[in-house]
């Protein structure tokens, strides 16, 4: 199957479940069961790829963060069946995206530098992970580093896999927000990771 019709099926089912769940007609457990058939062969087929098409990078980028929002929105069992079906999604994408094969010279030239500022005076995320808050100043260079490279990136036909997975772990960013407010306690930051989040998804999502 050609990768247009691979991204046509995931699109279209994507689609159908987050706008059944953005009407509040909860979850659609056949759209979502396409997502799923969508992701499979996604996967498949891309298994042995270094890159995948910068096509579905809005979808994998997306989908689990969507999907895991959601969970908050609804409640009771509704609640439950769509965090279980953002973490079925988070692993078909991961597998979506596991690497393999060398990248372009001039690709990964973009992705080191991008690599490059988010391990400067350790790493960015494991830092948020450890309740160490948000890094203000690596962020701006993270940030900066990403702007100057995203029209570049959307200019690609295919998108290394490493980078990818950089760009789901920078819209993932709100994850940590409710973290660091009931577990950390520490509302300031939540606040702050709220808002660097909203400015890589404008970014990224445009």
């Amino acid at each position: 199957m050609k990768d247009k019709e691979l991204i046509d099926a995931l699109e279209q089912s994507e689609a159908n479940l987050l706008v059944e769940l953005r009407m509040g007609n909860a979850f659609d457990e056949k759209e979502y069961e396409k997502v799923v058939n969508a992701l499979t062969v996604c996967a498949d087929e891309w298994e042995n790829r270094a890159s995948i098409p910068v096509d579905v990078l809005h979808i994998l980028v997306g989908l689990y963060d969507e999907l895991y929002n959601f969970s908050l929105v609804y409640g009771g069992e509704v609640s439950v069946r769509i965090r279980n079906a953002a973490e079925e999604s988070k692993k078909l994408i991961q597998k979506c995206t596991r690497e393999a094969g060398e990248i372009e010279p001039e690709k990964a030239k973009v992705i080191a530098r991008l690599i490059e500022k988010i391990n400067e005076n350790g790493n960015f995320f494991e830092k948020l992970q450890k309740g160490k808050g948000l890094d203000e100043q690596q962020f701006e260079r993270i940030y900066q580093e990403l702007n100057d490279s995203i029209d570049v990136i959307y200019s690609w036909e295919d998108i290394p896999k490493v980078l990818v997975t950089i760009l789901i772990d920078l819209s993932e960013l709100d994850l940590f927000v409710a973290q660091y407010r009931d577990e950390f306690k520490q509302l300031e930051e939540a606040d702050k990771i709220y808002g660097a989040h909203e400015r890589v998804f404008s970014l990224i999502f445009g």
